[in-house]
């Protein structure tokens, strides 16, 4: 449970931080988890969500939000194969759009069932690896 003191510790604070500012999502990722703190503008309500082995997903009281990013798996041009806007549903392996990198093409797909929430890119923009692409509420 030690190596959970931290995640929880963070998620403390940007729960704080969420209660006290303006903004509705604060997201933080490193290579072994992500975690988002949403407020809830109208009821003021807090909600989280995290990805990782070992960590827990939510407090108790806060319901657990389950949005997955789609990252592009290289440098290059973003390729907009189907258009994507926010409320779209998709489903596991759904080509969601490409990235062109020195003649080569590596392929987006939908990782899981779902909603598309946000599209964080457009059509012929540079993109890199890692960067993230689209947010999927799953479900």
């Amino acid at each position: 449970m030690a190596e959970a003191d931290p995640v929880l510790a963070l998620l403390d604070d940007l729960i704080r931080l969420a209660q006290s500012s303006v903004a509705t999502t604060i997201e933080v990722s490193s290579d072994s988890f992500s975690l988002a703190v949403t407020r809830d503008a109208v009821s003021e309500g807090v909600t989280s969500s995290s990805s990782s082995s070992g960590v827990p997903a939510a407090r108790p009281g806060i319901a657990p939000v389950s949005v997955q990013r789609v990252h592009a798996p290289a440098v290059g041009i973003f390729s907009a194969i189907r258009i994507c806007a926010v409320g779209d549903r998709v489903a596991r392996g759904d080509v969601l759009g490409a990235v062109q990198t020195l003649g080569h093409i590596a392929e987006i797909v939908a990782p899981a069932d779902g909603t598309i929430t946000e599209v964080l890119v457009s059509a012929g923009v540079p993109v890199e690896y890692g960067q993230p692409l689209f947010a999927i509420t799953l479900g």
